[in-house]
């Protein structure tokens, strides 16, 4: 089984999506080609996909859009012959319920049969936008969680179901969790870690900027 990962991130090697990549890759023995659409020609990693039986992309969800380079390498991919080569997709997301990417994935799925490829499958995990800011034991459960997926990949050349349901939990918010985000100390403290953000990067002052009025 010749699979090959590509990282859909604009942020490339920088951002959640390789942490997922990389954490994804620790439960393999031997691991797998990445190539990063950022810094890829479509048109040419497009035929080079061709060389592989099985391609898993990984990429992020900004809101509900995936990015724009992502958009680009699907406008070069043409239908396959037969099913003999695979595709599966894992998008991590900022929002907590996997609901939020449901559309993709009903996108991905339809991608994937229009193209002739045997489609594995999309794994969604919410709640991933601070992976890369905050320190990593806060995401331990989600990092075995990938190394497992891993591990059952290298076994079976697909996802495995259960630890695909894990991943995607919750599905959707319970009322006490709403609830919960809409209190004044939770408001309080998601002003506290983006005001934090904003000063690392030396933008606190131009916080309420407003360039396109």
């Amino acid at each position: 089984m010749k699979t090959l990962m590509l990282n859909g991130s604009p942020r490339a090697d920088h951002g959640n999506t390789q942490l997922f990549i990389d954490h994804f890759q620790s439960g393999l023995t031997t691991p797998l080609p990445v190539r990063y659409l950022l810094r890829e020609n479509p048109t040419t990693l497009a035929l080079a996909m061709k060389e592989y039986d099985t391609i898993l992309l990984v990429m992020p969800l900004y809101i509900h859009a995936m990015p724009g380079l992502v958009m680009k390498l699907f406008e070069e991919l043409k239908p396959q012959s037969s099913h003999h080569q695979k595709i599966g997709f894992i998008v991590q997301a900022g929002f907590i319920e996997s609901a939020t990417a449901r559309y993709l994935e009903n996108y991905l799925s339809a991608l994937a049969h229009r193209l002739n490829y045997t489609y594995l499958g999309t794994v969604i995990k919410g709640d991933a936008a601070a992976c890369s800011i905050l320190p990593h034991f806060f995401f331990g459960r989600l990092f075995k969680q990938l190394k497992a997926l891993g591990v059952a990949y290298e076994k079976t050349g697909s996802f495995d179901p259960l630890l695909v349901k894990k991943l995607g939990n919750p599905v959707y918010l319970s009322k006490f969790q709403v609830r919960l985000l809409e209190s004044r100390l939770v408001s309080r403290l998601n002003q506290v870690g983006w005001n934090w953000i904003l000063k690392r990067n030396g933008c606190f002052e131009n916080r309420y900027d407003r360039p396109f009025l």
